[in-house]
């Protein structure tokens, strides 16, 4: 396999991950809206912000991780603990 496939899957698989982000956004503000106007229409309590606070929290962690903008645990990490596991498996120590 040469470089540019692996460039063109890579780049592939991040935009898929953009699109399943896009996607979960816009399924949340309808149905946070909706469940707004349901809460605004039959109750006298605010009860609609805890599921849009919940969901909000899920959305954020979701577009940190779709649009790699804290890239904790990506490719460069892995590729540090692979080494890691190996050099211990040789007898050696990791060389941090």
């Amino acid at each position: 396999m040469n470089t540019q496939d692996q460039d063109y899957r890579d780049a592939k698989y991040k935009v898929r991950q953009l699109r399943h982000f896009y996607g979960h956004l816009m399924t949340y503000v309808v149905v946070i809206t909706f469940l707004h106007i349901v809460n605004l229409l039959t109750s006298s309590h605010y009860w609609a912000f805890w599921p849009a606070l919940g969901w909000g929290i899920a959305i954020a962690l979701h577009g940190i991780k779709a649009t790699q903008y804290f890239d904790f645990f990506g490719a460069d990490w892995e590729e540090r603990q692979i080494q890691k596991i190996m050099q211990k498996k040789a007898g050696r120590g990791p060389t941090n």
